[in-house]
């Protein structure tokens, strides 16, 4: 997918470096106003503002594209609980889009049973928000850290929370806080490895899991998977479909 804008060319790479066999993935441009929505997706975004709109519009355009990467015709994609979107049977995915950016993730659930992603700004997390981001582990961390990169890797810790959190939400429909989650970055390697501190409905405190996060066209991007067959990303992570 070539575009016609650098920093998405970047995100894009990056994001096909990262991604496991079997995942499609796609980004648009959420400042464009050309995306259409379909009928059963309008509902969703009656009140919104404008911006709104067009990041959402964005969004379910990229997953459409993703969709076609793996072979699977296009699909509406409705809103649904806590305005995750609601996957076709057979498929799971994830949406992201920060304000120059949307990237989606699509894949089929008999590879992976729920992927996670999170784009953001390249830019230092605010002072004032990292003790509400990060746990004191965390922290004392990143005050080993020399201070003009500090608060760019607790951006990524945010980044890695989030993608965690949307890569579980559709299997527990779970909510939780980010003090729930501690992440480990290897930011030489791009890496992060993330370990709940309290027991999560299904998921035991204890319980680890991966995924990748970095830099890219001037973003922040962060990718989780579960993989279902032994030997894939996270098939081990101890957390199954409701219902």
């Amino acid at each position: 997918m070539i575009l016609n804008n650098n920093h998405l060319n970047q995100l894009i790479e990056r994001g096909i470096s990262w991604a496991p066999e079997g995942v499609g993935i796609a980004v648009t441009d959420p400042t464009l106003p050309a995306y259409p929505v379909w009928p059963q997706e309008a509902p969703a975004i009656a009140r919104a503002i404008p911006a709104r709109r067009r990041e959402f519009a964005a969004g379910r355009h990229a997953a459409r594209r993703a969709m076609g990467l793996i072979g699977v015709a296009p699909r509406a994609l409705p809103g649904g609980q806590n305005r995750a979107p609601q996957w076709p049977a057979g498929l799971t995915g994830s949406i992201s889009h920060d304000a120059t950016s949307c990237i989606a993730l699509v894949t089929r659930t008999d590879r992976f049973r729920a992927l996670g992603v999170d784009v953001e700004p390249d830019a230092p997390l605010p002072e004032d928000l990292v003790p509400e981001i990060c746990v004191s582990a965390e922290r004392a961390w990143l005050e080993t850290q020399p201070v003009v990169s500090r608060y760019m890797l607790a951006r990524k810790i945010f980044c890695a929370k989030e993608a965690l959190y949307k890569a579980q939400f559709p299997l527990t429909r779970l909510l939780f806080g980010f003090d729930a989650v501690q992440v480990f970055l290897d930011p030489g390697q791009d890496t992060f490895t993330a370990v709940f501190l309290r027991t999560v409905g299904p998921i035991r405190a204890g319980s680890r899991l991966s995924g990748r996060v970095g830099s890219a066209g001037g973003h922040v991007l962060a990718m989780v998977s579960l993989g279902v067959q032994n030997g894939s990303q996270n098939a081990d992570f101890p957390v199954s479909a409701i219902g």
